[in-house]
């Protein structure tokens, strides 16, 4: 069945390509019937002349569809346009390999994307200098990777533990084996990546009790690797920020070592409003930030329930009720936001609660949406760094935050980057990135 569809897309190309190569001869017989008395011969070379121009009219063709497939407007504060430009347009053509490789039977998206991934990163791997020690172990049944400088002090070193983003679902540990790198050398300590379970196989709350396993069981062993179980702090970006917040939620509760500081890069903080301002300027998959709000209510539904029960509801906000949304207003409100967002900001009000069978519970749940965490809950958090970007439907999750942290007079430092995009610091070939990673090991040092 698929060959036969291929052979017919096949076949249909073909035709069109025949067709304007032709174009050219049909032109030249059109004006031989308007014009009967004149004789026109049509020798070898206007022959070969014509086919060349039909096979320039093809490339012309393709290439302004595919100007208009690629091209995405950045806005003017852009601080790298063209290469930003580049960077989306092959997030689309991912995303979109993956949703065709799905049509043609040859995966779920996700797992077709996943391979793209897996070999972007092969593609990308840093080699490796002898500065490091990079080896992979199992923390109490989670597997992790580790990264020990070579020249560490023989007194306890600090560290720090990543968790990876990429929707809970794409990314993993070979994602950000070159930032992980990356921050051991510069910030010269130990680095801690987590193979997380991923969704949709393992939805909530595995991936985070993976995570929580893994830190739990680090912090507690820290003598074990020479590391200072007075100094560790946890990282994530993205999916992995709200897996980072969650886990330290988590382990509040917990008899365990206190985490040193919480670092969170444009991180998923909530899925009970979307409709805030980022998310209406972001809104689909020809937006300019590659982190949308149709592809995070895609990656909420796999990690809440493994499929997408409720997209339709989530587009239009209806996916919580009218009771829960006031009860939980004074965590999550517009007018918290800075005001050039609220001034940006369209009021549309969300349909009434879609009825169905599926338990919805799982978005207001502080281990899935951190930022409706008690403001009890919010004082016993280590100190925070914050990061948000300028070009991403997730930037109001981070400043929610950093109102939230400021009015409870709680230690966070919110830094905004500026013409810049959600998945910046894994673009090395952006100078921001490089500038960025190398400014944070710095920040991290200081402040483990």
């Amino acid at each position: 069945m698929i060959s036969r569809q291929i052979r017919r897309s096949g076949l249909f190309m073909l035709e069109i390509t025949i067709n304007l190569v032709c174009w050219g001869y049909l032109s030249q017989l059109l004006a031989i019937r308007g014009n009967i008395n004149r004789h026109i011969k049509l020798t070898f070379e206007d022959c070969v002349m014509d086919n060349r121009l039909g096979v320039l009219m093809v490339w012309l063709i393709v290439g302004i569809f595919l100007a208009l497939y690629l091209h995405t407007p950045f806005p003017e504060n852009a601080r790298h346009p063209i290469k930003q430009k580049f960077s989306r347009a092959m997030v689309r053509v991912m995303y979109d390999i993956g949703s065709i490789g799905n049509s043609l039977g040859l995966g779920s998206e996700v797992n077709v994307t996943r391979r793209l991934s897996e070999l972007n990163s092969v593609l990308s791997r840093e080699a490796d200098d002898g500065t490091l020690q990079v080896r992979d172990e199992i923390f109490d049944g989670v597997h992790v990777r580790l990264y020990i400088p070579n020249s560490l002090p023989e007194e306890p070193s600090p560290a720090l533990i990543n968790i990876h983003g990429g929707g809970w679902a794409y990314l993993d540990v070979d994602s950000y084996d070159a930032f992980c790198r990356r921050v051991a050398k510069h910030a010269h300590l130990v680095v801690v990546s987590i193979e997380y379970r991923r969704a949709p196989e393992y939805p909530f709350p595995v991936p985070l009790d993976d995570c929580v396993t893994a830190v739990k069981y680090f912090m507690t062993n820290a003598e074990k690797y020479k590391v200072d179980a007075k100094r560790i702090g946890l990282t994530g970006d993205s999916a992995g920020g709200n897996l980072a917040m969650a886990t330290a939620l988590r382990l509040i509760k917990e008899d365990t070592p206190k985490l040193k500081l919480l670092s969170l890069m444009y991180p998923t903080l909530q899925s009970f409003d979307l409709n805030l301002p980022s998310y209406l300027e972001h809104p689909n998959r020809r937006s300019t930030s590659f982190c949308m709000k149709d592809t995070l209510i895609h990656c909420m539904q796999l990690y809440a329930f493994g499929h997408e029960p409720l997209t339709s509801a989530m587009v239009g906000n209806a996916h919580i009720s009218q009771e829960d949304r006031e009860k939980y207003s004074k965590f999550i409100d517009v007018k918290m936001l800075p005001s050039e967002y609220q001034k940006t900001y369209v009021s549309t009000q969300p349909s009434m609660k879609t009825q169905t069978d599926i338990d919805t519970s799982v978005f207001l749940d502080p281990y899935f949406s951190p930022l409706l965490a008690s403001d009890n809950d919010l004082r016993k958090l280590p100190k925070i760094y914050l990061m948000t970007a300028d070009i991403d439907a997730l930037r109001d999750d981070g400043f929610l935050l950093a109102k939230r942290m400021k009015s409870l007079g709680l230690d966070i430092d919110h830094e905004h980057m500026v013409g810049l995009e959600h998945g910046f610091v894994l673009f090395f070939y952006y100078e921001s990135s490089l500038e960025y990673i190398e400014n944070y090991s710095t920040y991290i040092k200081n402040n483990l």
